[in-house]
């Protein structure tokens, strides 16, 4: 794939989740962010769909936590930036491990 198709591709995909969550179509917002990391990463697709997941989740408590937040309840918004926090830890967690696993895999040849 040339330099120019691999940039399209990546902004295509980002676009395509950012579509997906305004439309809450998990589906399709899993999908197209897991074809993302497959290709930015490097990391095998069923792996980087685990990872999402929790990307996805932590989303849905970020959405609530700003529409508390906006109604003017802070105290439980507070709640749901913590379970996004949390959520994205390990989504992180995840994403690095497959990354670090790719790592040594290639530098082991």
């Amino acid at each position: 794939m040339k330099l120019d198709e691999y940039y399209s591709k990546l902004a295509e995909y980002e676009i395509e989740w950012w579509k997906a969550h305004h439309r809450k179509d998990e589906p399709v917002l899993i999908r197209q962010m897991a074809k993302l990391y497959e290709l930015q990463f490097g990391i095998a697709y069923g792996n980087a769909v685990e990872a999402v997941k929790h990307r996805v989740e932590a989303t849905k408590e970020h959405d609530l936590a700003e529409k508390l937040e906006d109604d003017g309840d802070q105290f439980e918004a507070d709640k749901h930036w913590k379970n996004a926090e949390d959520l994205l830890k390990e989504h992180f967690r995840i994403l690095m491990q497959y990354i670090q696993k790719l790592t040594i895999l290639k530098n082991s040849k």
